[in-house]
């Protein structure tokens, strides 16, 4: 989904918690700063993010749909996996210097050993 980083922001706000609905006032300008967030800003992103039923106004506050909710864990989901597809990358380029490192994080990566066991080098020794 490509919406902007401030966009992502706000969405990710609303999934910790419901902000009071922007306006003019400066109560709500206040809460939304408390956060972070600028209400100006929100009120520009709002619409967009509303037609996408990614977040709706209810009772007074600005919230995040379960739709929304989804599709910011996904993308939780995929920074994780690409961090972690990095970090692997970074592992295999150092191959040659620190071949059991390497190994150890591999195995890491793929849920084939613990922590603790890729720590104490077990992740080394054969299965």
């Amino acid at each position: 989904m490509d919406l902007t980083d401030v966009q992502w922001r706000l969405l990710s706000e609303l999934t910790t918690a419901p902000l009071r609905s922007p306006g003019v006032s400066t109560d709500e300008a206040e809460s939304a700063a408390a956060r972070g967030i600028d209400s100006k800003q929100v009120l520009d992103d709002v619409p967009l993010l509303s037609w996408l039923k990614l977040v709706e106004r209810r009772d007074g506050q600005l919230g995040v749909t379960a739709l929304g909710a989804a599709v910011h864990y996904r993308r939780l989901h995929e920074m994780s996996e690409l961090r972690l597809s990095e970090v692997a990358r970074l592992a295999e380029a150092h191959e040659t210097t620190a071949p059991q490192l390497t190994l150890a994080v591999r195995r890491l990566a793929q849920g084939a050993v613990t922590f603790e066991e890729a720590m104490s080098g077990a992740a080394g020794r054969s299965v």
